[in-house]
């Protein structure tokens, strides 16, 4: 099994959410509104920085990851700037 973390601009939240709904994606965990900095400079929820991100947490099993890696790839693609959207994979164990 595979724990994905997302990372991605706020602005782009409804439509995320509409993209994991539409890949069957049902088991989630979202952290909104956080601070942080990367490609497209810092967010902090200030006048002199505005935005926001917000993380996801998905785990799927190993042969899911890149489907949904693929499609979140493709629908970033669509915007003419590209907002942030950071991916990491790793493998965890779902304990009893």
């Amino acid at each position: 099994m595979r724990l994905l973390t997302i990372i991605y601009d706020s602005g782009i939240d409804e439509s995320m959410m509409e993209l994991l709904e539409a890949l069957g994606v049902r088991n989630w965990t979202r952290i909104p509104d956080l601070h942080g900095q990367g490609g497209r400079g810092p967010k902090q929820m200030t006048p002199v920085y505005p935005g926001s991100n917000h993380v996801l947490f998905v785990a799927l099993a190993d042969e899911e990851v890149e489907r949904v890696r693929r499609a979140i790839r493709a629908f970033q693609a669509q915007f003419r700037l590209k907002p942030g959207v950071a991916i990491f994979s790793q493998e965890v164990e779902e304990l009893g």
